[in-house]
């Protein structure tokens, strides 16, 4: 029987219930899910019918062995993306725990143990002081510095190519007109009726289709103590 995202909800709570030493029951659910009685009973019809869960008639529930192990993955990827969210990117506690909820049923095993390994290292770096790491949170805190697609350039405003995500032959036509990572691109004004777009890299006067310069990301330039600074380039 497929179990959807949300009942795999009611799982992971019972789960925390039970590792806190708690009776996980129909009304202690109700109460720490925010939902009706009724709505948890059909939840748990739904675990039982699936071998997740035991339950006697007006008793605690029980998480199966597999339920067990279904519910411990789950609650598992809760906890690593929470850390994530919230000690390593900063973001606010309770914002970090609802994210955490939200992508935590499509996460897969492989995927979880990435993102762990990354968040350990990056926590083990900044606890051994390792200047990169500032520099790394700083720039996930300053959303100014975040690539957009180039059309999203103002006219006149200049960007640094953080990317271009076009393929096959477009891809290598972009990169031949001087559109690589890291150079200068100028967004000089758009024709008359829309398209195409006129830009200038490296000196040269270019146009663009507007779908092409979609897959042309930059970074705003900023202009401070009279240098120019935009994001890191990186190749895709």
């Amino acid at each position: 029987m497929s179990i959807s995202a949300r009942i795999e909800d009611y799982m992971e709570e019972i789960f925390s219930l039970e590792i806190e030493g708690r009776k996980a029951t129909v009304t202690e659910l109700a109460s720490r899910l925010g939902v009706t009685k009724a709505t948890v009973v059909s939840a748990v019809r739904r675990l039982v019918a699936a071998c997740l869960l035991e339950h006697e008639p007006y008793g605690a529930l029980h998480l199966t062995e597999a339920g067990r192990e279904r519910a411990l993955r789950i609650y598992r990827r809760h906890e690593h993306l929470s850390f994530l969210f919230a000690e390593i990117l900063g973001i606010e506690k309770e914002k970090a725990v609802d994210m955490a909820c939200a992508l935590e049923h499509a996460v897969d095993e492989e995927s979880e143990m990435r993102l762990l390994a990354f968040a350990d290292f990056v926590f083990q770096a900044r606890r051994q002081g390792l200047p990169w790491v500032e520099d790394l949170l700083a720039a996930t805190r300053d959303t100014c510095r975040l690539p957009r697609p180039l059309v999203m350039i103002p006219e006149n405003g200049k960007g640094v190519v953080a990317r271009v995500t076009a393929g096959g032959l477009l891809r290598k036509r972009l990169l031949e007109m001087g559109l690589v990572p890291g150079s200068l691109v100028e967004y000089l004004g758009t024709a008359p009726l829309g398209d195409p777009l006129h830009v200038r890299v490296h000196g040269t006067d270019i146009s663009l289709r507007r779908d092409e310069a979609t897959t042309v990301w930059v970074c705003p330039c900023r202009e401070e103590s009279g240098e120019k600074e935009g994001c890191a380039p990186c190749v895709r």
